[in-house]
């Protein structure tokens, strides 16, 4: 595993590299990766002792979390580029059956499948038919058509019924990890909801740095001294992949119209035994429970752990005792809880695409403006993708364009 901290390339090696990226998370070492595979020279600079950014994974008495509750979509960009680069990542599918919701103080079957829908109490007899007939159309919707509407419009358009709009809102939030549905453009939330609900996801063994450590093993990329960079690298390319847009307009003076960011506070519990159910999502309050515990290498032998994440509307202040109170509710036994992580204010998304900006073609490019063979990578960068997808997607394009940035240079001589 990644705890170690990171080996560095001698100073002068680094520092003839065609190609510097600054930021040794996913995003900067999956286009380090994409630029080595070409031939070129490339030193990743990271201001931390380790790699990884928010696919870290901590160790605390046994249990392995996370940095908060992570999913691969099957079915995203990820997977598509890091298959590319020979990485095929393993781990279980969540355990959805008898999957729960929860509103207030009452906890139901989770309207999924025809049967779970039959059988919920949460909805009346005409939500489950509305529901079912919204969910068993939601595959066909082309999500481009719907760039420039809100979530909150697109709902408002899908259903006539307050409770049936109550858990489309639900499943958004867990597959974007964004509650905030009057300013996430309906684009994001529909292509999110149809990878859920298509390909689906998985949880990562031995936690997310499985991916971190496949791409830092790399033997042709360089690393760079882990001296905090407070300036962008003398070099042919820059890649800057430090992963939110006000660092990067720290590195390159150039300032970026995004929309705002999404944020989740998390508490994070290793359990002497399963847990009651695996899967609660709360409608009210704006939560979500999983077992992450189910990969390998997560937790000591029979014990088990599960993420409890709040979905913070913007100006939400956090409160770990909400979180605590959602655990109980969720039929977590205090008396079971061996361990546990608090992540007061996590940021999930760096900046959400928008209806204001026109969905994901509104979002930034990787070429930065007026700085030639300079790019950026981020979940807030490019047209493809949302969450690790976005990022993957656009280290891809962003290793592409300095790879051409090279091949275009006029030879000395």
């Amino acid at each position: 595993m990644n705890d170690e901290s990171i080996e560095v390339t001698s100073a002068s090696d680094a520092a003839d590299s065609d190609v510097h990226v600054v930021g040794g998370g996913l995003g900067g070492l999956t286009a380090a990766a994409l630029v080595a595979r070409t031939g070129h020279t490339v030193t990743v600079h990271e201001g931390r002792s380790r790699f990884g950014g928010r696919a870290t994974t901590d160790t605390k008495d046994g249990f392995r979390f996370n940095q908060g509750p992570h999913a691969l979509y099957l079915g995203g960009e990820a997977l598509g580029v890091l298959r590319r680069l020979g990485i095929t990542p393993t781990g279980p599918e969540p355990r959805t059956k008898g999957a729960r919701m929860a509103r207030g103080h009452e906890v139901s079957i989770a309207p999924g499948g025809p049967l779970s829908l039959l059988g919920s109490r949460l909805l009346g007899w005409r939500d489950k038919f509305d529901l079912g007939a919204t969910l068993a159309g939601i595959g066909r919707l082309d999500p481009t058509r719907l760039a420039s509407q809100s979530t909150t419009e697109w709902v408002e358009d899908l259903s006539a019924r307050p409770r049936v709009r109550e858990i489309i809102h639900t499943v958004i939030r867990l597959a974007t990890y964004t509650n905030a549905p009057d300013v996430l453009t309906a684009e994001v939330a529909l292509r999110q909801v149809q990878l859920a609900l298509g390909d689906g996801v998985i949880y990562l063994d031995n936690g997310w740095e499985q991916l971190v450590d496949a791409l830092a093993a790399d033997p042709r990329i360089r690393h760079a001294p882990a001296d905090r960079i407070s300036e962008l690298p003398d070099a042919p390319a820059v890649i800057v992949a430090t992963g939110t847009p006000e660092s990067t307009t720290a590195l390159t003076g150039t300032e970026f119209d995004t929309g705002p960011s999404a944020e989740v506070s998390v508490l994070d519990v290793g359990l002497s035994r399963p847990p009651r159910h695996d899967t609660v999502l709360g409608i009210d309050p704006p939560m979500y429970l999983s077992n992450h515990g189910t990969p390998s290498g997560m937790t000591p032998p029979g014990a088990s752990s599960v993420s409890v994440a709040e979905y913070l509307v913007p100006g939400t202040e956090p409160d770990r005792g909400r979180l605590r109170s959602f655990l109980e509710h969720a039929g977590i036994e205090p008396e079971s809880i061996r361990t546990e992580r608090y992540l007061h204010r996590m940021t999930a998304v760096s900046a959400i695409a928008t209806a204001e900006h026109g969905g994901l073609r509104g979002r930034p490019t990787v070429d930065i403006d007026q700085r030639a063979g300079v790019y950026a990578v981020g979940d807030w960068v490019g047209g493809r993708g949302h969450l690790l997808d976005a990022v993957l997607a656009s280290a891809e394009d962003a290793a592409r364009a300095a790879v051409d940035h090279l091949e275009r240079r006029p030879v000395s001589g």
